[in-house]
Parts: structure tokens; sequence; C-alpha cells
């Protein structure tokens, strides 16, 4: 028996003890091979999640992750009629993308958005010798000179929107905007009551029919959103241009060669009236990669860079930065731009759909809701029917008064990574059209949106925050006492 089971014993000893000599080596090779997937993928999911948010523009996120970052601001875009997103960084690139039946080469409508435009040009105007901010209008403009108010209405006014003009959107606006914005743009033109207003029904010469409109309250002293204040300035360069004599005479030309040609932006449209004034409050067209160009000129100080790398300054630094000094009557606006300096400001943007061309310094260019073709007569307290004039006058307050409501609703700040809220230029239109410039990320962003009832709801600090990978405490968001109403 024990001859017979030795030799078995033996060999499961030996067996066993090669077992456990290879057992070490086969755990030891095993665990890298876990470990390494899983540190590598919490490497990519970190950042994103806890990294802090300077690391974006230091290369300190991955192209993949950024990428997501554009795609759910875009996603979020396009849930609220969208149509691009274009993200650009440093002068290049990052992002952009088509949504909802558009496309890269398809120029969309800036609406208000084309406003700021004009301050630029402005300043352009200054460096030029042509005019300074703080002359009076009249001085050009002499049939105001008999005027009390308008007599004493200085450029700064008239490009900060407070010189005291009526809005002007019942004469200088027309219909047709539906066509490519959308429904909210149709219901825009029945609130002021144009829908269906054409060229041929509109005053041949705007420019100078702006300069007929009355002054409503004392220049600067009040901000008051409308296109009123672009003509009369249209008017104003004409003048100058015409005076100096030299090979470019009249407001059209003159953003033509010195905005949109020598900044190298492809327009594809500028709207005209009859005498041939561009429609500087908000007859633009561009595709997103043409307007990108003009926020990246803002961005780098007026200065443009060539193919061959190459850095031409083409306004002056301080004159542009007039631009963005917030104004007395709005903190929310500079000189035709929104601005986004501090906690306290607004998001501020196309302000003023109903009396003023957009619909509140907090939700720009949809709507304010009231007034419009088919309303009732007023009355005032003692049932007397108000003339056509003071019907005007009260939509115009009413729709003040809503306007500010919508700019409480988005009252707040996007805290960057230095826990200071973002500073932000915007240029803003009708159904949420937006150009983004923010000097603290050195990045442009672009937006282009249907103008439609579900659009109103898309707003500038979710969108911002997402696109900037900023989420919880870094969206201050001061809640308004009560929702405003249209919303």
């Amino acid at each position: 028996m024990r001859t017979i089971y030795a030799p078995l014993v033996l060999a499961c000893l030996v067996m066993v003890s090669s077992l456990l000599a290879l057992a070490p080596t086969a755990v030891g090779s095993a665990k890298p091979k876990q470990a390494q997937p899983k540190q590598a993928q919490h490497q990519q999911v970190q950042p994103a999640a806890s990294q802090p948010a300077n690391r974006q523009s230091e290369g300190g996120i991955t192209p993949e992750v950024e990428r997501a970052r554009f795609d759910a601001a875009a996603d979020y875009s396009s849930k609220y009629g969208g149509r691009a997103v274009l993200v650009q960084r440093g002068g290049k690139r990052l992002f952009d993308r088509y949504d909802n039946g558009w496309s890269e080469a398809r120029p969309h409508p800036l609406a208000s958005g084309t406003k700021s435009f004009t301050g630029v040009m402005a300043m352009m105007a200054v460096q030029d010798g042509l005019l300074t901010l703080d002359e009076r209008v009249c001085e050009t403009l002499t049939e105001w000179k008999s005027d009390p108010r308008k007599s004493r209405v200085t450029v700064r006014e008239l490009l900060s929107l407070s010189s005291g003009l009526e809005s002007g959107d019942g004469v200088l606006s027309s219909g047709g905007g539906s066509r490519l914005l959308g429904v909210g743009a149709r219901d825009r033109e029945r609130r002021l009551g144009i829908e269906g207003r054409t060229k041929v029904d509109q005053p041949a010469d705007l420019a100078k029919a702006a300069l007929g409109l009355s002054c409503v309250t004392e220049p600067g002293t009040k901000f008051r959103y409308g296109p009123s204040h672009f003509y009369v300035f249209c008017e104003l360069l004409n003048r100058k241009l015409a005076a100096k004599g030299g090979a470019i005479t009249t407001t059209g030309a003159y953003l033509e060669q010195r905005v949109f040609k020598d900044i190298g932006i492809g327009v594809a449209r500028i709207g005209k009236d009859r005498a041939g004034n561009p429609n500087l409050p908000g007859g633009c067209m561009l595709t997103a990669r043409e307007w990108v160009k003009f926020g990246q000129f803002v961005l780098d100080g007026g200065s443009v860079t060539d193919a061959d790398g190459v850095k031409r300054q083409l306004l002056r630094p301080e004159l542009l930065a007039e631009c963005f000094v917030p104004s007395k009557t709005n903190a929310s606006y500079g000189l035709t731009w929104w601005l986004r300096n501090s906690a306290g400001d607004g998001a501020g943007d196309g302000a003023g759909d109903g009396a003023g061309g957009g619909d509140g310094a907090g939700l720009a260019d949809t709507g304010g809701g009231g007034g419009g073709r088919g309303a009732q007569p007023a009355k005032d307290e003692a049932g007397n029917v108000r003339s056509s004039k003071e019907r005007e006058t009260a939509r115009e307050r009413l729709m003040a008064r809503l306007r500010e409501r919508n700019q409480e609703a988005q009252m707040g700040a996007i805290n960057g990574p230095d826990g200071k809220p973002v500073k932000l230029y915007m240029a803003a239109g009708l159904g949420k059209q937006r150009l983004y410039v923010l000097p603290q990320f050195d990045m442009v962003v672009v937006r282009f949106a249907e103008a439609s009832s579900e659009g109103r709801g898309f707003d500038d600090r979710t969108f911002l925050a997402t696109v900037l990978g900023l989420t919880g405490a870094d969206v201050n968001v001061k809640a308004p006492a009560k929702p405003a109403p249209g919303r």
C-alpha cells in the first residue's frame, strides 16, 4: 500500500508547489491590466466635472471633452429653435454646428444684432475726425436747433439710446421679417401694427423721416430702445461725409468700407430704404462664420490679422473701449452693445420688442406682449377715448414696464474661474440671435435661431455656462419676485 500511494502523494506535492510558485506572477500581471483602464477613464472624465474652469483656455482638457461640452450647448440651443452655434477661441474656430434645416453657407438675419455695427462705425468716424461723442447733434442737423430738447442731444446720447426720441417703430419699421425669422417676427409686426407693410408704405428717406420724430423725454435721462436713434445717426453721418467732400459721401458707403471691407466681413445683404440709407437698426444678413469675424475684431482690440500673419490696427483700442462703457441710463448698455460686467448688471439683450424693437433688457427681441393692430381704443380715467398719440405713449409705458420685469427675470451673473462675474459684450437680435464676446476666455460665440414662442425659453446664462463648462454655483441667478407676463 505504501509502495502504491507514495509516488502519487509525491506527485501531488510537486504539482501544488508548482502552482503556488506560479500564482504570484499571474496575480501580479493581472492587477495592472485591471487598474490601467480605470485610471485612463478617470483622467478623461474628471476635468469636465471638477477641474478648474481656467484649464479650458490653457489646454488642460481634452478636445473630446470640450467638443462634448460645445455639443451640449448646441443641443440646448437647438431645443429652443437654434439654427447655428459657432465657438471660436484665440482666433481659431473650435466648433460650429447647424440644426433645424440651417447650413454653414446660408446667411441668417441678425435683426437687431445689426445695431452693434453702428457703435464701431461711429468710433471709426471719431478716429477719422468726422465727429466727437459729446458734440451736439444740432450743430450738423441744424433743423434741430429750434427745438428745446433736440437742440441738446449729443452723439453719445444717440448711440446709448438715451436721446429722448420716441422709438419710431410705427414710422421706421416694416413687415416681412417672418419669412426668414419665423412666427416671432410676425407676432412682433402685429403688435406694432406693421404687418404687411412694405417699403412703398414707408417714407422714401427714413433717415430724414427720423428727424421729425418727437423728443418725448429730456436728453440723457431715459433709455428708450428703437430704430429712431440709428436713423438720426445715419443722417448725421451722411451730412458729415458730404461736408468733408471725400470719395465716401454716404453712411452706407462708409459702413461698407470702414467696417465690412476693412475687417474682411463678407456681407450677404444689408437692407436699404428707397433713398439708399442702410437699415442700421436691423437689416444685415451674415453667415455665422462672417459674423464671428466682427466679434474677433472686437476681442482683438480693434485689430485684424491678415492671412500672412500681419496684424493691422483699424481702430484705436481706447476708442473701441468707449462702446463698452455702461451708459448713465442703462448699466447693461454701452454704445449700441449690451453688457454684463458685474453681478448687478442685467444680461441685457435686444430690449423692447413692442415699443422699442426687442423685448426687454433680459430677453432680447422676442416680444413683450400687448398692443398691436386690432387693440381697442384706450380710454383715460374719465372714460374719454385717448388720441392715437396718447395711446402710443401709453403702450410705450406698458412695454417699458414689461421690459423692466423681463430684465429682472434674467438678472444674474456667470462667475468665471476666479469667482468673479464673466465680462460679456453682446450683440443681440429678435429670436435670440447672439454674438457673444468673452475677453476673459479669449472667445467669441455665435448663435442663430428661429424667432418662435418656444425660443423665448432660451437663457443666455444656461447656454454660456454650458459652453464655458461652468455649472452649479458658477451660475449666480437672481430670481424675480414673480414671473414676467407673456413668458
